[in-house]
């Protein structure tokens, strides 16, 4: 698998989404992306990009863990 390193910081903004980026492109940065659902929700995603890969730094568009379920205990006979 081959993938090309961006050569732009990339920073934009449109009716429903906006992205904004800083550092040196191509070799770390950090960004933030937001974005409005179908629903009207608004979700938003702060991340970091360098040597280490992509990281998700801070989120709400995760959704939550179920609660546990309690399961009662059997008595084994024997």
């Amino acid at each position: 698998m081959v993938a090309a390193r961006p050569n732009d910081i990339i920073d934009f903004e449109t009716d429903n989404a906006e992205h904004e980026q800083e550092g040196v492109a191509g070799s770390a940065v950090e960004g933030e992306y937001k974005w409005t659902s179908p629903d009207g929700e608004e979700h938003f995603v702060k991340y970091v990009a360098d040597h280490l890969g992509y990281r998700v730094l801070d989120t709400d568009a995760l959704p939550a863990a179920p609660e546990p379920i309690e399961v009662e205990e059997v008595e084994e006979s024997e």
